[in-house]
């Protein structure tokens, strides 16, 4: 998101637990709600981070009763009112789906107020309009709202707990969205996908590059293929949900596992790769190491839950795969619009 001004006033000490505005509090009895918001009709639906990973796949797998407007960095900083103001009510929208986040999380632990910036005030300005033209919000969070420490899976009934500024100022951004009348908060969790940077696609550069891998072995999350989840966003906004809901591939695994899985899809072999604790690797973030998102709303929904990840891992790293024979040294990313 492009640099706004500073105001200094709006970020918290970090894990104090204050916030800087006013604004609903995300816990069971409040998040876990269905209500009559279900689509009756065509609609126009603004998508914010179109441009973004899971923003192009919103719009990519958009069903026919959806008119869709993207919305990227070009048509304005949704940290500024104003801007995200003018490019939200141009666009007159009946829906909207936020994927637009600041989503750098070593960057958010460096500079707090980026993230706040990013994922909790612009927020608060897409669901200023959400409640004033009454448009159905969707907004996309994260398993780092929670610390990692039960021994269970997270549900939606779960209380967040984030661990660093990156999960604080999601979980705001969270709070932010509920001040909008039946919005959906979906939350996810290790995503790849074409058109974007990812854990996966990191892991098969440097293997084809022929470095060694250290991965992160004590760290477990459920995969999330993009186009996956996009459809699944599509299918949340024809049922009555509103609240928290989570959305993931199924299955779970560690970081070790995934990269192992992945180098199998590849065909990439004779690779070496160690497994290390995640106080080893070297960066500024405490993550949480086990935030497995699990789900007691899609049944109750009636939708039934995203395919396997591993049966999607094959889906991405086999098109990966073909572009990079089709197109040897053409970057995935490039893709991006």
């Amino acid at each position: 998101m492009p640099s706004a001004p500073r105001h200094p006033s709006l970020i918290p000490t970090f894990r104090s637990r204050a916030l800087p505005f006013p604004c609903v509090d995300i816990a069971p009895a409040t998040c876990y709600a269905v209500g009559d918001m279900r689509i009756g009709g065509p609609a126009t639906v603004a998508v914010t981070g179109a441009a973004g990973m899971l923003g192009q796949e919103v719009v990519a797998t958009a069903p026919g009763w959806a008119t869709v407007v993207p919305l990227t960095r070009v048509d304005g900083d949704l940290s500024s009112a104003d801007q995200a103001h003018a490019a939200l009510l141009g666009a007159a929208p009946g829906v909207i789906v936020h994927c637009a986040a600041y989503t750098d999380v070593d960057g958010a632990t460096r500079d707090p107020e980026q993230a706040w910036l990013g994922n909790a005030l612009a927020t608060r300005h897409v669901a200023e309009v959400a409640a004033l033209v009454h448009a159905r919000l969707v907004y996309v969070s994260t398993d780092y709202v929670f610390d990692g420490t039960a021994a269970t899976p997270y549900t939606e009934r779960s209380a967040p707990h984030p661990l660093n500024p990156y999960g604080e100022s999601k979980l705001a951004g969270e709070r932010e969205a509920s001040r909008a009348p039946g919005s959906v908060i979906v939350r996810t969790q290790w995503l790849f996908g074409p058109g974007g940077h990812s854990f996966v696609r990191a892991i098969l550069e440097a293997a084809r590059a022929g470095k060694p891998l250290r991965i992160v072995e004590d760290e477990r999350g459920c995969p999330t293929y993009a186009p996956d989840l996009a459809r699944g966003i599509w299918r949340l906004l024809e049922t009555p949900a509103t609240g928290v809901v989570h959305l993931t591939n199924a299955g779970a695994c560690n970081r070790l596992e995934l990269a192992a899985a992945a180098l199998e899809q590849a065909g990439l072999t004779g690779v070496e790769m160690t497994g290390i604790p995640g106080s080893e690797w070297p960066g500024p973030t405490v993550r949480p190491r086990n935030a497995v998102l699990a789900s007691e709303r899609l049944e109750e929904l009636g939708l039934q839950p995203l395919r396997p990840w591993r049966e999607a891992l094959r889906e991405y790293v086999a098109g990966l795969c073909d572009r990079w024979e089709r197109e040897p040294g053409v970057d995935e990313a490039d893709d991006r619009p």
